[in-house]
């Protein structure tokens, strides 16, 4: 960029500082929606990657980000893929990633794959819900929507793909049998079943027969978040045990790279993001060899039942209470303890009364000092309910164990209720023959894809109090998933055993039964909202 284009847009002031001219702050109107003010928002048609290296260049730069954006990047300059190398190189491709934001969308996933596009914990995503959406919908090939590796053998395929057309011949089956129950069944009157009624009988539907899903059935994926979490993203995907995943990571770099390619020009490099891949493949496979090495003397797991179990916790109320009253005063943390361990139960009840305070809907959450006590659960759910918790990413350690069949499978009351439980069993049989014959074909990773949805499966995580507080009072709500909200509830009903004060802060937290038409009130809510 010429020195003269500078000085139209920008000059400088007595200090030395740049300020905008009358053409410099035209130019900026379509950048920024205040060219004077102290607080202002880029614009969306702004070009972002300039953006981003004109924020970084503020740790070392002591003038207005307008300036810098004007005497920079503006014109020419904002495609200037050399100036924004020199950026990134000048100040760390982390940093400036971080200032970026981007979009990717994943079509036609498997479902094994969005757990793992999700995987990141400092992202946005958002997928096609298998509890309101059908997945019996055939293309017009005339095939279901489920994923087939792309590395089998013909017999595999043909094998696996007969199986997988069982599957969802049954699933389509049933959800038309299960929804004619419920409404046959149900309660509401003649007079109130309308649309939201019957949104609600087919979200029901939908509910009872998604355990039926394999792992295999695709989906979107949309992600938002910094170009940095998309790397990250990338370099997860790419260093993956499966083929699907390393292939969605090579097609999300070269569609990222296409939008930002400086940012994106070192996730292959030998020792920049390659490195990376390969060290997590490398760790991974000598841990897991290890184990089995170091287990090989355990017993075969039989099948077991979902449950919730508290492991550990780190923290206690009197450490709560101490950090509450630390944050709102300016005596030493060490000194505070001392006084609190003095203290009655009533004492410590009011410190945390207050600090929760009346909170009138489960929007408002205490602050960070709920974030000192942390809980370490092992979890064994459905894989359907798994697909929901993981979602939730503020948490620690979330990885999960591979999924097999071994270890049983759930049956939603409702399906007993409508008499179908023996077609329903059929299907789980099928996928526990699948998972076996690819296991026995040498295609043990990919087994998994055989897996249902009403698989249980095993995890564990640790989770502080202010985010279980916020996910337990969402996932226990009445229009909530019956397996999800069990989870939630047991959690509760673990933590409330140990920390009873915190307990009583998670007071939107619902312990009822579930509900017939759990749905039904949303859905009227949405319909009188919005008219449809």
């Amino acid at each position: 960029m010429s020195d003269s284009h500078h000085e139209v847009l920008t000059r400088k002031t007595d200090e030395g500082l740049l300020e905008l001219t009358e053409a410099g702050e035209f130019a900026l109107e379509g950048w920024v929606t205040d060219v004077k003010g102290d607080v202002y928002a880029v614009r969306p048609e702004a070009d972002m990657q300039a953006v981003a290296a004109a924020l970084a260049r503020l740790s070392r730069n002591p003038n207005d980000a307008r300036t810098i954006i004007a005497s920079e990047f503006l014109g020419d300059g904002a495609r200037d893929t050399e100036l924004l190398r020199r950026v990134v190189n000048q100040f760390g491709d982390d940093s400036v990633m971080q200032l970026y934001p981007m979009q990717m969308v994943l079509e036609g996933i498997s479902n094994l794959a969005t757990k793992e596009v999700e995987w990141g914990r400092l992202a946005a995503y958002l997928e096609q819900s298998t509890r309101y959406l059908r997945f019996d919908r055939k293309n017009e090939q005339g095939e279901y929507a489920y994923y087939t590796p792309e590395e089998f053998d013909d017999e595999t395929t043909e094998v696996y793909q007969e199986h997988m057309d069982g599957i969802f011949d049954t699933y389509s089956h049933l959800y038309e049998q299960l929804k004619a129950h419920i409404m046959e069944t149900s309660e509401v009157p003649e007079e109130e079943r309308d649309a939201a009624w019957r949104n609600a009988c087919h979200a029901q539907a939908c509910d009872g027969v998604r355990s039926l899903l394999p792992a295999a059935t695709k989906a979107t994926v949309g992600v938002q978040g910094s170009a940095q979490a998309i790397y990250n993203m990338i370099l997860h995907l790419r260093s993956h045990e499966l083929p699907e995943m390393r292939m969605l990571g090579t097609k999300a770099l070269a569609q990222a790279r296409m939008v930002a390619p400086v940012f994106f020009e070192r996730a292959d490099m030998p020792t920049r993001g390659q490195l990376v891949s390969n060290h997590r493949e490398e760790t991974r496979e000598a841990t897991t060899t290890l184990a089995e090495q170091l287990l090989s003397h355990l017993e075969t797991e039989k099948p077991t039942m979902a449950h919730v179990k508290l492991l550990g916790v780190d923290g206690s109320e009197d450490e709560l209470v101490a950090k509450i009253l630390a944050d709102a005063s300016t005596h030493p943390f060490e000194t505070i303890q001392q006084a609190v361990a003095d203290f009655t139960e009533e004492q410590r009840q009011l410190v945390i009364n207050t600090y929760v305070g009346d909170r009138y809907n489960r929007r408002a959450k205490p602050g960070r000092a709920f974030e000192l006590p942390h809980y370490l659960f092992e979890v064994v759910c459905d894989y359907g309910a798994f697909r929901d918790i993981q979602r939730h990413r503020m948490v620690d350690g979330l990885e999960w164990q591979p999924l097999r069949t071994s270890l049983g499978h759930v049956t939603p009351d409702i399906i007993h209720e409508a008499g179908l439980a023996d077609e329903y069993s059929q299907v789980f049989a099928h996928s526990a023959e699948l998972h076996d014959v690819l296991k026995d074909r040498g295609y043990d990773k990919q087994a998994q894809y055989a897996t249902l949805f009403g698989h249980l499966m095993r995890f564990n995580l640790k989770v502080n109090a202010r985010s279980l507080l916020h996910t337990a009072e969402l996932r226990t709500s009445p229009q909530g998933h019956p397996a999800y909200r069990q989870v939630y509830q047991d959690m509760y009903e673990q933590v409330a055993g140990v920390h009873p004060h915190v307990a009583e802060a998670m007071k939107f937290v619902s312990l009822a039964e579930d509900e017939d038409l759990a749905r039904l009130g949303a859905e009227r809510n949405y319909q009188q909202k919005y008219g449809q």
